[in-house]
This record gives C-alpha cells, structure tokens and sequence, in this order.
C-alpha cells in the first residue's frame, strides 16, 4: 500500500506543479505556448527489475524481466496502453530459505495512461497473467510443478513514468494480484511488490495536431 501512495503522490504533485507553470505562462505570456501535437501510436521495449513477494512466509528474491509496451493516444494527454511481459517471479520460504520459487508468467497489461506534461506519465489498469512454468529449488534439487494444479490470474498495477531523454523513460509501477480462493484443487499464487523499469521508444506514428 505505502508504494501505491508513493506514485499516488508523485502524480499529484507533478500534476499540480504542471497546471501551476502552465497558468503562469497564460498570465504573464512568458515562455513557449502549449501545442496539441503528439503521435497516435508508440510502440516501446523495455528491461525489468523487480521484486515481488507472495505472502508472510515468503521474503522475495531480486528478479529481472522484460516487455514490449504498445500506447495508442486518443488525445495528448490521454491513452490506452497494453503489451506483452515476461514475468518471472521469484521467492524463498523464511522456514527454510534453500527452498524456492520461480513463477514465470506472460503478463498483458491493459490500461489508461494519463500524461499532464511531455515528461510525466501516469497510468493504472489491470493484468491478464498468464502462468507458463512453476518451477522450485530445493538446495541442488530442480524439479516443476504440474501446471494443471496451478490457474491463470488477474492482477492489478499503478504507475508514473518520466521520460529523461526524447525517446528513454524510466517507470516505477506497483502490481499486485488476486489469488484463487474458490477452487481449493487449485494452488493458490498471487504477488505484490515494486517493479522498475528503462524503456526505449522504437516506432512512433505520424506527428499529429490535434
């Protein structure tokens, strides 16, 4: 929760300091007017560092990840976003930390992007993960699970994106996911925690002005 008010607050503020600079442009006529150019399509890679637990008994492990993110603008300020995740989620048990977990997930996100400055991104909206592999260690010892004992889930994620040089951004993102708690033949297995994440802006439709 303390992560969701983080990006909550760094929203809000940028947001706010935005509309304050903009108002003193409008008053004072200082400085560069605001124009409504932007592209309708963006199509971004991007590389993951994450860390993500499971629960109480569980104390995460640093993993890496990677995405290809596709925006589709409606206006300057406003858009839809998905893409594609590769989501490996890692985690030992404190009982006994030679016991782990890896939870590879193909996770499609689909959701709103909101963009109060050229630099400033906000955006939140739902998973769609996509479990391919269960697999745990236990000291030398690999082995997977049966994947017929796992399900699919839904997850959630909030997140502020600043571009820092025309086509490079960096994003902070917390996600978090709902586990099974109907079916009890099936395993039950959720996440939560902060992701960070560098993308690089490799297509951009035709410049429009709207």
């Amino acid at each position: 929760m303390k992560y969701f008010l983080i990006i909550l607050f760094l929203f809000f503020s940028n947001f706010i300091l935005s509309q304050s600079g903009e108002l003193l442009i409008q008053q004072y006529n200082k400085g560069p007017s605001l124009d409504n150019y932007y592209s309708k399509l963006e199509i971004y890679i991007g590389g993951d560092i994450f860390r993500m637990n499971k629960n109480e008994k569980t104390k995460p492990v640093i993993n890496f990840g990677g995405n290809v993110e596709v925006v589709y603008n409606i206006s300057k300020t406003f858009g839809i976003k998905t893409g594609v995740y590769y989501f490996p989620v890692k985690y030992y048990y404190k009982k006994n930390e030679a016991y782990k977990d890896l939870i590879k997930y193909l996770s499609i996100p689909i959701g709103l992007k909101l963009s109060p400055t050229k630099k400033s991104k906000f955006s939140m909206g739902i998973n769609y993960n996509n479990l391919k592999k269960a697999i745990f260690y236990n000291g030398n010892i690999k082995g997977e699970y049966n994947l017929n004992d796992y399900e699919n889930t839904f997850g959630f994620f909030i997140g502020y994106e600043y571009i820092i040089w025309k086509v490079i951004g960096i994003n902070i993102k917390y996600k978090f996911s709902k586990e099974n708690n109907i079916n009890e033949l099936i395993k039950p297995e959720k996440y939560k925690g902060i992701m960070l994440t560098i993308k690089l802006k490799t297509f951009s439709s035709k410049i429009i002005n709207k």
